[in-house]
Protein backbone atom coordinates (compact mmCIF):
# COMPACT_ATOMS: atom_id res chain seq x y z
CA UNK A 1 0.00 0.00 0.00
CA UNK A 2 1.09 3.76 -0.82
CA UNK A 3 2.32 5.23 2.55
CA UNK A 4 -0.02 8.41 3.42
CA UNK A 5 3.00 11.25 2.64
CA UNK A 6 3.41 9.49 -1.25
CA UNK A 7 -0.42 10.04 -1.70
CA UNK A 8 -0.52 13.81 -0.20
CA UNK A 9 2.43 14.66 -2.97
CA UNK A 10 0.05 12.76 -5.78
CA UNK A 11 -3.22 15.01 -4.48
CA UNK A 12 -0.65 18.17 -4.57
CA UNK A 13 0.55 17.13 -8.18
CA UNK A 14 -2.81 16.54 -10.20
CA UNK A 15 -3.14 18.58 -12.89
CA UNK A 16 -7.01 18.54 -11.70
CA UNK A 17 -6.69 20.47 -8.38
CA UNK A 18 -9.49 20.08 -5.46
CA UNK A 19 -12.45 22.66 -5.06
CA UNK A 20 -10.74 25.36 -2.36
CA UNK A 21 -14.30 24.27 0.36
CA UNK A 22 -12.86 20.85 -0.28
CA UNK A 23 -9.58 21.50 0.61
CA UNK A 24 -10.32 22.97 3.60
CA UNK A 25 -12.66 19.87 5.25
CA UNK A 26 -9.99 17.46 4.38
CA UNK A 27 -7.94 19.86 6.14
CA UNK A 28 -10.35 19.06 9.36
CA UNK A 29 -10.90 15.42 8.57
CA UNK A 30 -7.42 14.76 8.54
CA UNK A 31 -7.27 15.99 12.10
CA UNK A 32 -9.15 13.82 13.56
CA UNK A 33 -7.97 10.31 15.19
CA UNK A 34 -8.01 7.62 12.77
CA UNK A 35 -9.86 5.71 11.97
CA UNK A 36 -12.78 8.83 12.08
CA UNK A 37 -10.86 10.84 9.98
CA UNK A 38 -10.83 8.46 6.86
CA UNK A 39 -14.30 7.82 7.27
CA UNK A 40 -14.73 11.59 6.44
CA UNK A 41 -12.93 11.68 3.78
CA UNK A 42 -14.92 8.82 2.15
CA UNK A 43 -18.21 10.32 3.28
CA UNK A 44 -17.02 13.58 1.63
CA UNK A 45 -16.51 12.01 -2.14
CA UNK A 46 -20.10 11.52 -3.26
CA UNK A 47 -21.31 15.34 -2.83
CA UNK A 48 -17.72 16.84 -4.25
CA UNK A 49 -18.68 16.22 -7.50
CA UNK A 50 -15.02 14.91 -8.48
CA UNK A 51 -13.31 12.99 -11.14
CA UNK A 52 -12.26 9.47 -10.83
CA UNK A 53 -8.66 11.10 -11.05
CA UNK A 54 -9.18 13.13 -8.03
CA UNK A 55 -11.22 10.51 -6.15
CA UNK A 56 -9.18 7.71 -6.40
CA UNK A 57 -6.01 9.06 -4.08
CA UNK A 58 -8.73 10.42 -1.52
CA UNK A 59 -9.91 6.92 -1.56
CA UNK A 60 -6.87 5.54 -0.91
CA UNK A 61 -5.95 7.62 1.84
CA UNK A 62 -9.31 6.82 3.29
CA UNK A 63 -8.81 3.14 3.14
CA UNK A 64 -4.74 3.69 4.72
CA UNK A 65 -7.01 5.71 7.80
CA UNK A 66 -9.15 3.27 8.62
CA UNK A 67 -6.62 0.25 9.37
CA UNK A 68 -8.62 -2.33 11.46
CA UNK A 69 -12.12 -0.57 11.16
CA UNK A 70 -13.51 -2.70 8.13
CA UNK A 71 -16.37 -0.64 7.70
CA UNK A 72 -14.43 2.79 7.21
CA UNK A 73 -11.90 0.56 4.27
CA UNK A 74 -15.23 -0.87 2.48
CA UNK A 75 -16.28 2.41 1.74
CA UNK A 76 -13.30 3.68 0.95
CA UNK A 77 -12.47 0.08 -1.15
CA UNK A 78 -15.89 1.09 -2.95
CA UNK A 79 -15.00 4.65 -4.18
CA UNK A 80 -11.65 3.74 -4.93
CA UNK A 81 -13.12 0.28 -6.60
CA UNK A 82 -15.25 2.26 -8.78
CA UNK A 83 -12.70 4.83 -9.76
CA UNK A 84 -9.55 3.66 -10.53
CA UNK A 85 -7.82 3.06 -13.60
CA UNK A 86 -6.18 -0.48 -13.86
CA UNK A 87 -3.79 0.96 -16.63
CA UNK A 88 -2.19 3.06 -13.58
CA UNK A 89 -3.21 2.24 -10.60
CA UNK A 90 -3.18 -0.81 -8.73
CA UNK A 91 -6.16 -2.95 -7.12
CA UNK A 92 -6.68 -2.62 -3.39
CA UNK A 93 -7.08 -5.87 -1.20
CA UNK A 94 -10.98 -6.34 0.07
CA UNK A 95 -11.30 -5.46 3.45
CA UNK A 96 -12.03 -8.62 5.59
CA UNK A 97 -12.97 -8.79 8.77
CA UNK A 98 -10.99 -11.45 10.66
CA UNK A 99 -12.87 -13.82 13.11
CA UNK A 100 -13.67 -11.75 16.17
CA UNK A 101 -12.63 -13.02 19.53
CA UNK A 102 -15.42 -14.13 21.94
CA UNK A 103 -16.35 -11.64 24.74
CA UNK A 104 -16.58 -13.08 28.42
CA UNK A 105 -19.26 -11.91 30.95
CA UNK A 106 -16.28 -9.14 32.27
CA UNK A 107 -15.60 -7.59 28.50
CA UNK A 108 -16.25 -4.28 28.63
CA UNK A 109 -17.10 -4.08 24.78
CA UNK A 110 -18.10 -6.31 22.11
CA UNK A 111 -17.19 -6.62 18.74
CA UNK A 112 -19.70 -4.53 16.26
CA UNK A 113 -19.43 -4.53 12.70
CA UNK A 114 -21.91 -2.18 12.39
CA UNK A 115 -22.41 -0.99 8.98
CA UNK A 116 -19.63 -3.40 7.58
CA UNK A 117 -22.50 -5.64 5.93
CA UNK A 118 -24.57 -3.32 4.84
CA UNK A 119 -21.78 -1.54 2.63
CA UNK A 120 -20.79 -5.43 1.57
CA UNK A 121 -24.37 -5.69 0.41
CA UNK A 122 -23.56 -3.10 -1.85
CA UNK A 123 -20.33 -3.72 -3.25
CA UNK A 124 -21.85 -6.85 -5.13
CA UNK A 125 -22.76 -10.54 -4.27
CA UNK A 126 -19.40 -11.75 -4.86
CA UNK A 127 -18.10 -9.07 -2.49
CA UNK A 128 -21.00 -9.78 0.05
CA UNK A 129 -20.63 -13.91 0.38
CA UNK A 130 -16.55 -12.85 1.38
CA UNK A 131 -17.56 -10.55 3.67
CA UNK A 132 -19.80 -12.83 5.58
CA UNK A 133 -16.87 -16.02 5.97
CA UNK A 134 -16.00 -14.89 9.27
CA UNK A 135 -19.57 -14.63 11.00
CA UNK A 136 -19.40 -15.80 14.27
CA UNK A 137 -20.90 -13.76 17.13
CA UNK A 138 -24.92 -13.25 17.57
CA UNK A 139 -24.19 -9.33 17.19
CA UNK A 140 -22.04 -9.44 14.12
CA UNK A 141 -25.47 -11.96 13.12
CA UNK A 142 -27.93 -8.99 14.18
CA UNK A 143 -25.68 -6.50 12.31
CA UNK A 144 -26.25 -9.13 8.86
CA UNK A 145 -29.61 -9.59 9.93
CA UNK A 146 -30.17 -5.80 9.76
CA UNK A 147 -28.49 -5.16 6.59
CA UNK A 148 -30.27 -8.23 4.45
CA UNK A 149 -33.75 -6.83 5.49
CA UNK A 150 -32.83 -3.73 3.39
CA UNK A 151 -32.04 -5.64 -0.30
CA UNK A 152 -31.13 -9.15 0.37
CA UNK A 153 -32.33 -11.98 -1.62
CA UNK A 154 -33.57 -15.01 0.30
CA UNK A 155 -30.75 -17.14 -0.36
CA UNK A 156 -28.72 -14.57 1.62
CA UNK A 157 -31.08 -14.64 4.48
CA UNK A 158 -31.29 -19.02 4.58
CA UNK A 159 -27.58 -18.63 4.49
CA UNK A 160 -27.53 -15.73 7.70
CA UNK A 161 -30.01 -18.41 9.85
CA UNK A 162 -27.97 -20.49 9.48
CA UNK A 163 -24.79 -18.34 10.45
CA UNK A 164 -27.35 -17.69 13.17
CA UNK A 165 -27.72 -21.21 14.94
CA UNK A 166 -23.94 -21.68 13.94
CA UNK A 167 -22.74 -18.68 15.86
CA UNK A 168 -20.74 -19.17 18.79
CA UNK A 169 -19.97 -16.74 21.60
CA UNK A 170 -20.95 -15.83 25.13
CA UNK A 171 -24.45 -14.64 26.84
CA UNK A 172 -22.03 -11.28 26.44
CA UNK A 173 -22.43 -11.45 22.82
CA UNK A 174 -26.30 -12.56 22.99
CA UNK A 175 -27.59 -9.92 24.91
CA UNK A 176 -25.78 -7.39 23.51
CA UNK A 177 -27.35 -8.49 19.69
CA UNK A 178 -30.85 -8.40 21.48
CA UNK A 179 -30.63 -5.10 23.42
CA UNK A 180 -28.72 -2.74 20.88
CA UNK A 181 -28.72 -4.43 17.24
CA UNK A 182 -31.81 -4.93 15.17
CA UNK A 183 -31.65 -8.35 14.98
CA UNK A 184 -34.55 -9.62 16.27
CA UNK A 185 -36.89 -6.93 14.50
CA UNK A 186 -35.07 -7.93 11.59
CA UNK A 187 -35.80 -11.39 11.40
CA UNK A 188 -39.37 -11.17 12.04
CA UNK A 189 -39.64 -8.83 9.12
CA UNK A 190 -37.85 -10.62 6.86
CA UNK A 191 -40.01 -13.61 8.00
CA UNK A 192 -42.80 -11.90 6.29
CA UNK A 193 -41.19 -11.21 3.07
CA UNK A 194 -39.87 -14.67 2.31
CA UNK A 195 -42.03 -17.76 1.17
CA UNK A 196 -43.93 -20.12 3.43
CA UNK A 197 -41.26 -22.46 3.89
CA UNK A 198 -38.34 -20.05 3.73
CA UNK A 199 -39.91 -17.78 6.81
CA UNK A 200 -40.59 -21.20 8.00
CA UNK A 201 -36.58 -22.45 8.30
CA UNK A 202 -35.48 -18.94 9.33
CA UNK A 203 -37.76 -18.95 12.69
CA UNK A 204 -37.24 -22.02 13.16
CA UNK A 205 -33.44 -21.30 13.42
CA UNK A 206 -33.93 -18.27 14.81
CA UNK A 207 -35.89 -20.37 17.84
CA UNK A 208 -33.35 -22.42 18.05
CA UNK A 209 -30.76 -19.54 18.48
CA UNK A 210 -32.90 -18.06 21.17
CA UNK A 211 -33.36 -21.61 23.35
CA UNK A 212 -29.61 -22.31 22.51
CA UNK A 213 -28.56 -19.24 24.13
CA UNK A 214 -30.84 -18.86 26.94
CA UNK A 215 -30.22 -22.65 27.99
CA UNK A 216 -26.41 -21.76 28.09
CA UNK A 217 -24.22 -19.64 31.17
CA UNK A 218 -25.89 -16.54 31.64
CA UNK A 219 -23.99 -13.85 32.99
CA UNK A 220 -24.79 -12.26 36.43
CA UNK A 221 -27.88 -9.98 36.53
CA UNK A 222 -28.92 -10.75 32.81
CA UNK A 223 -32.71 -11.01 33.71
CA UNK A 224 -34.91 -13.20 31.72
CA UNK A 225 -38.28 -11.00 31.84
CA UNK A 226 -36.41 -8.86 29.65
CA UNK A 227 -37.41 -11.51 27.22
CA UNK A 228 -40.83 -11.60 27.39
CA UNK A 229 -41.56 -9.13 24.43
CA UNK A 230 -39.16 -10.89 22.23
CA UNK A 231 -41.29 -14.06 22.92
CA UNK A 232 -45.08 -12.74 22.67
CA UNK A 233 -43.51 -11.57 19.01
CA UNK A 234 -41.60 -14.75 18.13
CA UNK A 235 -44.75 -16.53 19.14
CA UNK A 236 -46.95 -14.19 16.77
CA UNK A 237 -44.53 -14.99 13.70
CA UNK A 238 -44.79 -18.70 13.95
CA UNK A 239 -48.80 -18.71 14.44
CA UNK A 240 -48.91 -16.68 11.39
CA UNK A 241 -46.33 -18.87 8.87
CA UNK A 242 -47.31 -22.40 11.13
CA UNK A 243 -45.32 -24.92 11.69
CA UNK A 244 -42.73 -23.44 14.02
CA UNK A 245 -42.71 -24.65 17.77
CA UNK A 246 -43.55 -21.69 19.94
CA UNK A 247 -41.59 -20.40 22.24
CA UNK A 248 -42.18 -21.13 26.11
CA UNK A 249 -41.73 -18.39 29.06
CA UNK A 250 -39.26 -21.84 30.83
CA UNK A 251 -37.39 -21.22 27.55
CA UNK A 252 -35.98 -18.34 29.25
CA UNK A 253 -35.27 -19.30 32.81
CA UNK A 254 -31.60 -19.15 34.55
CA UNK A 255 -30.27 -22.22 34.94
CA UNK A 256 -26.62 -21.30 35.41
CA UNK A 257 -24.93 -18.05 36.47
CA UNK A 258 -21.93 -16.82 35.23
CA UNK A 259 -20.31 -14.61 38.12
CA UNK A 260 -17.86 -12.69 36.63
CA UNK A 261 -19.15 -9.33 35.89
CA UNK A 262 -17.68 -5.74 34.55
CA UNK A 263 -16.08 -3.97 37.03
CA UNK A 264 -16.94 -0.79 35.59
CA UNK A 265 -14.59 1.96 37.69
CA UNK A 266 -15.12 1.03 41.23
CA UNK A 267 -14.69 4.09 42.86
CA UNK A 268 -16.10 6.50 40.76
CA UNK A 269 -19.73 5.85 42.17
CA UNK A 270 -19.07 7.86 45.37
CA UNK A 271 -18.00 11.08 43.73
CA UNK A 272 -20.15 10.66 40.98
CA UNK A 273 -22.94 10.81 43.40
CA UNK A 274 -21.16 13.78 45.13
CA UNK A 275 -20.69 15.58 41.92
CA UNK A 276 -24.71 15.09 40.80
CA UNK A 277 -25.63 16.71 44.35
CA UNK A 278 -22.90 19.30 44.28
CA UNK A 279 -24.25 23.20 45.70
CA UNK A 280 -23.64 25.16 42.35
CA UNK A 281 -21.87 27.94 44.91
CA UNK A 282 -18.53 29.39 43.08
CA UNK A 283 -16.44 27.53 46.35
CA UNK A 284 -18.21 23.99 46.01
CA UNK A 285 -18.14 23.89 41.95
CA UNK A 286 -14.17 25.33 42.63
CA UNK A 287 -13.60 22.66 45.40
CA UNK A 288 -15.48 19.83 43.25
CA UNK A 289 -13.14 20.18 40.20
CA UNK A 290 -10.29 20.17 42.67
CA UNK A 291 -11.62 17.09 43.86
CA UNK A 292 -12.36 15.84 40.16
CA UNK A 293 -8.70 17.02 38.61
CA UNK A 294 -6.90 14.87 41.52
CA UNK A 295 -9.11 11.53 41.12
CA UNK A 296 -7.02 8.43 41.24
CA UNK A 297 -8.67 5.24 40.11
CA UNK A 298 -8.99 2.53 42.37
CA UNK A 299 -6.97 -0.79 41.26
CA UNK A 300 -8.79 -4.07 41.97
CA UNK A 301 -8.92 -7.54 40.61
CA UNK A 302 -11.08 -7.33 36.84
CA UNK A 303 -11.14 -3.17 36.75
CA UNK A 304 -11.22 -2.62 33.25
CA UNK A 305 -11.66 1.89 33.57
CA UNK A 306 -9.24 3.68 33.36
CA UNK A 307 -8.55 7.13 35.17
CA UNK A 308 -9.15 8.93 32.63
CA UNK A 309 -12.19 7.26 31.15
CA UNK A 310 -13.51 7.75 35.31
CA UNK A 311 -12.44 11.45 34.60
CA UNK A 312 -14.32 12.71 31.44
CA UNK A 313 -17.44 10.24 33.07
CA UNK A 314 -16.91 13.17 36.23
CA UNK A 315 -16.89 16.22 34.44
CA UNK A 316 -19.46 14.76 32.16
CA UNK A 317 -21.89 14.47 35.23
CA UNK A 318 -20.68 17.87 37.02
CA UNK A 319 -21.18 19.57 33.66
CA UNK A 320 -24.75 18.25 33.40
CA UNK A 321 -25.66 18.87 37.22
CA UNK A 322 -24.68 22.50 36.00
CA UNK A 323 -26.69 23.04 33.47
CA UNK A 324 -28.56 25.93 32.98
CA UNK A 325 -26.55 27.75 35.49
CA UNK A 326 -23.50 30.07 34.97
CA UNK A 327 -21.07 27.99 36.50
CA UNK A 328 -21.31 25.37 34.15
CA UNK A 329 -19.01 27.18 31.59
CA UNK A 330 -15.79 26.83 33.90
CA UNK A 331 -16.84 23.25 34.46
CA UNK A 332 -16.31 22.70 30.56
CA UNK A 333 -13.20 25.11 30.09
CA UNK A 334 -12.22 22.26 32.67
CA UNK A 335 -13.39 19.19 31.18
CA UNK A 336 -11.93 20.21 27.91
CA UNK A 337 -8.72 21.41 29.61
CA UNK A 338 -8.19 18.05 30.66
CA UNK A 339 -9.58 15.91 27.24
CA UNK A 340 -7.18 18.28 25.17
CA UNK A 341 -3.93 16.89 27.52
CA UNK A 342 -5.19 13.53 28.09
CA UNK A 343 -4.32 10.44 26.04
CA UNK A 344 -7.80 9.55 25.48
CA UNK A 345 -7.67 10.61 21.66
CA UNK A 346 -5.63 7.40 21.05
CA UNK A 347 -6.67 5.23 24.36
CA UNK A 348 -10.07 5.70 24.06
CA UNK A 349 -11.86 7.43 20.80
CA UNK A 350 -15.33 6.64 21.84
CA UNK A 351 -14.78 8.48 24.99
CA UNK A 352 -12.79 11.35 23.66
CA UNK A 353 -15.86 11.63 20.95
CA UNK A 354 -18.20 11.70 22.92
CA UNK A 355 -16.72 14.73 25.57
CA UNK A 356 -16.02 16.11 22.10
CA UNK A 357 -19.73 16.56 21.17
CA UNK A 358 -20.63 17.91 24.70
CA UNK A 359 -18.11 20.52 23.92
CA UNK A 360 -19.91 21.00 20.37
CA UNK A 361 -23.25 21.17 21.95
CA UNK A 362 -21.79 23.57 24.41
CA UNK A 363 -20.23 25.95 22.22
CA UNK A 364 -21.74 25.62 18.51
CA UNK A 365 -23.64 28.94 19.12
CA UNK A 366 -20.59 31.49 20.63
CA UNK A 367 -18.12 32.09 18.63
CA UNK A 368 -16.16 32.82 22.20
CA UNK A 369 -16.92 29.30 23.55
CA UNK A 370 -15.65 27.97 20.48
CA UNK A 371 -12.43 30.01 21.02
CA UNK A 372 -11.89 28.69 24.15
CA UNK A 373 -12.26 25.22 22.50
CA UNK A 374 -9.18 25.75 19.92
CA UNK A 375 -7.34 27.91 22.96
CA UNK A 376 -7.07 24.42 24.84
CA UNK A 377 -4.48 23.33 22.21
CA UNK A 378 -5.44 20.28 20.86
CA UNK A 379 -6.26 20.68 16.68
CA UNK A 380 -8.24 17.17 16.88
CA UNK A 381 -10.77 19.07 19.15
CA UNK A 382 -10.54 22.09 17.28
CA UNK A 383 -11.45 20.17 14.05
CA UNK A 384 -14.20 18.09 15.20
CA UNK A 385 -15.98 21.88 16.55
CA UNK A 386 -15.55 23.08 13.05
CA UNK A 387 -16.44 20.16 11.27
CA UNK A 388 -19.75 20.16 13.37
CA UNK A 389 -20.50 23.13 13.08
CA UNK A 390 -19.84 23.33 9.12
CA UNK A 391 -21.99 20.88 8.15
CA UNK A 392 -24.36 19.75 10.85
CA UNK A 393 -27.12 17.92 8.87
CA UNK A 394 -24.97 16.31 6.62
CA UNK A 395 -23.50 12.97 6.30
CA UNK A 396 -20.10 13.72 7.39
CA UNK A 397 -21.65 14.62 10.88
CA UNK A 398 -23.57 11.53 10.64
CA UNK A 399 -20.34 9.37 10.93
CA UNK A 400 -19.03 11.39 13.43
CA UNK A 401 -19.89 9.72 16.61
Amino acid sequence: MMPLLSLFLLLAATNDPLPKELEYRLSLARALPAPYSGAVIVALLPSAKLSSAQIVPLAQEAYELAGKDTAVALRAWIAYRDNFDKEKDVALAFPLRSTSVKAGCDALEVSDPRDYYRWALQAGSREFGMATRNVRSAVEVGRLAEALLEGGSEQQVLAMSSAMIAATGSDREFVEAIRYTALHNSVIKLSEKLSANAARLLLGNYRTFLTTNLSGRRCAGNRSEEFKGVFEEFNQAAMRVRGVVPLRPEAAQVNSVDTTTRDVMPNTFALAHKVTNAPADDTSVQSMLTEISQFRLEQKPGTTGSAEESKAYLYGRFAERMAANPMQDRVMEDWIHFVAHSSLRDANPKVWFRSARSFYDWSRKSAIKQSKVEAAGDPALTAYIKLTVLLPESEVARVLP
